[in-house]
């Protein structure tokens, strides 16, 4: 089915998000009224064994705008991401999280911040830059973990001046998007690391703007066993890079 195009497309990964999906949803529908602009927002169910598809699909009876799709079974957000901005039909891609935990205002700032920077290709949102604020954090543990996981990603893919690499808070032009999708192939949440590092090495030009981020417990993340998958994942970008993936 042809879609026709929208100013902006808003892709979410959800697995199991009968529960807090709506609310994110719901938050965007009253945000989004304020602009003059038309959107879609896509939902990728990642394998969902709730009523996630029940709840998009009651929700999009109201919302025409709202789009699903699905596969099965689970294969990792950074798959459903990227399956769900390559379907897109926006001028302009952004892909976040189900949980909502950045503040709706970056999503009006980060639109604005494109239309008078027609140099920037993409914006990452970051929860590390002077301006960041943080409403509600992460135990010290994670915080801990998160610290360490973002210095040995500056020291491997020597992004000095890149502050935040796992945030799920990304704008793209199209065309920006449809290039670095198609190089992106982490399933998992290391995704959003290898976006910073195959934008930067193929070359579009990128900006990095403070958010308003609040940490939510019911967080999928398990620090111990996620840390040893990211020091894995990682190695394996640099394996990627070095057999030239991200070239092609």
């Amino acid at each position: 089915m042809n879609f026709p195009m929208v100013d902006l497309s808003i892709v979410i990964a959800a697995y199991n998000e009968e529960n807090r999906l709506p609310r994110t949803l719901e938050r965007y529908f009253r945000y989004l009224k304020m602009f003059p602009i038309t959107y879609e927002i896509i939902i990728v169910d990642d394998g969902s064994r709730d009523r996630t598809k029940a709840v998009v699909e009651d929700m999009a009876k109201m919302h025409p705008g709202l789009r699903f799709l699905s596969h099965f079974p689970n294969r990792g957000r950074g798959t459903s991401i990227r399956e769900g901005v390559l379907a897109t039909q926006g001028e302009v891609i952004l892909e976040t999280d189900a949980d909502g935990s950045v503040d709706d205002e970056a999503i009006g700032r980060f639109l604005e911040y494109f239309k008078n920077h027609p140099e920037i290709d993409a914006i990452f949102g970051s929860r590390e830059l002077p301006d960041s604020k943080i409403a509600k954090r992460q135990p010290r543990l994670r915080v801990f973990l998160g610290h360490g996981f973002i210095f040995l990603a500056k020291i491997l893919f020597r992004l000095w001046h890149t502050s935040d690499f796992t945030l799920g808070f990304k704008m793209f032009r199209k065309d920006t998007a449809g290039d670095i999708f198609s190089h992106q192939f982490d399933d998992h949440f290391l995704a959003e690391a290898e976006i910073v590092f195959v934008l930067h090495r193929r070359g579009w030009r990128v900006a990095e703007l403070p958010v308003t981020w609040s940490d939510n417990r019911d967080s999928r993340v398990r620090p111990f066993r996620d840390s040893l998958r990211s020091l894995k994942g990682l190695m394996k970008i640099l394996w990627r890079d070095f057999k030239g993936e991200y070239k092609k």
